[in-house]
């Protein structure tokens, strides 16, 4: 994941961010990946921005809390799209054609694979994984900690009532999701169980 990161990172660069340079922080020495350094923590200064390059939510989650005090660097490749009325918070990964679909509330650390497509008016907690070719139809909640497998469709709710998948839960690839998924749950198939 951190190499596609860096891929969006260095076209972000080329395109005006002020980003000075780029660099992997890691507890394990490594060499340099594809020119770009690996620095351990300790080596960070306290302006560098971070953003996570891990698919895993929980592990997201205790590097968030690690580095709290640390700011954060979202990362948007140029063929997302993200609609102006949608709210997307920080430390959040867009990559190659993902879509952020108008009235669209998004937490913090969220990360939207390779065509994955978030509907209107969905509801999308913190530390969530979008694998590439989801899609999340409209009014769906999707509590923290929620990490969505290649390929699965996740079905409209109603504004009265929106389909809820709860914290923690993972739903396996190409699961169609057609009624609520209760917390830490692992649910697939189709119709997702």
């Amino acid at each position: 994941m951190g190499r596609e990161l860096a891929d969006i990172a260095r076209v972000r660069m080329s395109v005006g961010r002020n980003w000075s340079d780029i660099v992997f922080v890691d507890d394990k020495p490594f060499l340099p990946i594809q020119g770009i350094p690996v620095i351990p923590p300790e080596q960070m200064r306290l302006d560098d921005q971070l953003c996570f390059a891990i698919g895993n939510p929980s592990v997201r989650r205790a590097l968030g809390g690690r580095f709290a005090n640390q700011p954060l660097a979202s990362l948007y490749s140029p063929t997302a799209s993200v609609s102006p009325y949608a709210q997307i918070g920080e430390g959040a990964v867009l990559c190659d054609y993902a879509v952020v679909n108008n009235g669209a509330k998004i937490g913090r650390h969220f990360l939207a694979n390779t065509f994955a497509q978030i509907s209107h008016d969905c509801v999308i907690g913190n530390y969530v994984t979008i694998s590439p070719r989801v899609s999340c139809n409209g009014n769906v909640l999707i509590e923290d900690g929620v990490f969505i497998g290649a390929g699965a469709v996740i079905r409209n709710g109603t504004p009265e009532r929106p389909l809820c998948i709860g914290e923690s839960a993972t739903v396996g690839m190409g699961a169609v999701v057609v009624r609520d998924v209760p917390a830490g749950a692992t649910v697939m198939g189709v119709p997702a169980r």
